[in-house]
């Protein structure tokens, strides 16, 4: 895996192998742990039954032919809107030179002014169940610079780009759901990363978990993969004022592994030891339950002996099995996910309750 930690590169990669994909992720959590969200921009999305399709009938499809974006948006742990819609590529614009991607009437751009880095998510939709989203979301941090500098940047393969591991966020959405409107308005802590590879990620890696969460006193990001030969593992704690790596875990342990109803095994416990500093992570309430990939709302418990720093918080952790998104028998549960807008709508996409309990 290749690390950066550049905002000058969150932008289109160049490359767009038959196979490859990228994706530009953000998530949140309100000051006050009421709501919280996770919205994802795709181009090669990996979980497209067409694009698979394609890629298993050795048709070389482009990656480019495949944007989307994926929206969740939860109070108090409980999913109140979601969406995960493909597009046509004439209906986006992936930008090479700058943080800007326009995918259907949403956009995504970002931008460095007074020393900070300024992301704005706009977002507009009416789904075919006739749930209605529209607001921006708005993230603001420090530019972490190159958090990175010692790492080998020789690597290959999957490319990790950590622009925001700390940013305060506003959000300002208003919701139609089942004909009524609620408008959402909070502040909270905030997270946003770049993915891209060019090749399926099951050519590279077996399972992943990853997440973060923000204490007082600095910011834990990790991620867990797993490969066929080795187990390749990353923790930090990130100062979230001066965007500095405080500390580089190099124990990271896995517990309480079992299987879900899709039969995936997953750990639901995760540690993380550095000399006498320690975090537990428990990854406690399933937001995401599918046969492939799940989604928490989790809790980290973190301890400093000998400078007294006692935390717990919440924060979203996610976990990924990617060879099964080519198991054709769970196609159609992905179907009734995500909706291409040209092909018209799946029967679950219709229903009010439905749709947003899929999995």
């Amino acid at each position: 895996m290749k690390i950066l930690s550049d905002f000058s590169k969150d932008v289109r990669q160049p490359l767009h192998t038959s196979g490859g994909y990228q994706w530009w992720y953000f998530d949140g959590v309100s000051s006050d742990d009421r709501f919280s969200f996770v919205v994802i921009i795709y181009e090669g999305n990996p979980f497209s039954t067409r694009y698979n399709r394609a890629l298993l009938a050795d048709k070389n499809p482009s990656p480019v032919d495949y944007p989307a974006i994926s929206i969740s948006i939860y109070e108090h742990g409980q999913p109140i809107y979601y969406s995960f819609t493909e597009f046509d590529k004439s209906d986006c614009h992936f930008d090479e030179e700058q943080p800007l991607v326009k995918i259907g009437n949403h956009k995504m751009e970002g931008r460095i002014k007074d020393k900070q880095l300024q992301y704005e998510l706009q977002l507009s939709e009416q789904l075919p169940n006739g749930d209605q989203l529209n607001g921006t979301i708005a993230f603001k941090s420090q530019n972490s610079g190159d958090l990175f500098k010692n790492l080998d940047k020789t690597s290959t393969g999957h490319t990790w780009n950590l622009v925001q591991p700390r940013a305060d966020i506003s959000a300002d959405l208003d919701l139609d759901i089942k004909g009524e409107e609620k408008s959402i308005t909070f502040k909270g802590q905030g997270y946003h990363d770049q993915n891209a590879g060019d090749e399926p990620m099951k050519n590279e890696f077996d399972d992943w978990y990853w997440g973060r969460f923000h204490f007082d006193y600095a910011t834990l990001v990790y991620y867990v993969m797993n490969r066929r030969d080795e187990q390749q593992h990353r923790a930090w704690l990130i100062n979230g004022q001066n965007a500095e790596v405080l500390k580089t875990f190099e124990e990271v342990e896995l517990a309480d592994k079992g299987l879900t109803l899709f039969g995936l095994k997953t750990a639901r416990k995760l540690g993380f030891r550095s000399g006498d500093i320690e975090i537990r992570v428990q990854q406690s309430q399933l937001l995401d339950n599918g046969p492939f990939y799940q989604r928490y709302k989790s809790d980290a418990f973190l301890k400093i002996p000998d400078q007294q720093v006692i935390e717990s918080m919440k924060g979203i952790t996610e976990y990924i099995r990617p060879n099964r998104i080519y198991t054709k028998l769970f196609w159609p549960f992905v179907n009734m996910r995500i909706w291409f807008k040209r092909e018209g709508s799946h029967w679950v996409q219709r229903s009010q309750k439905l749709y947003r309990w899929t999995w």
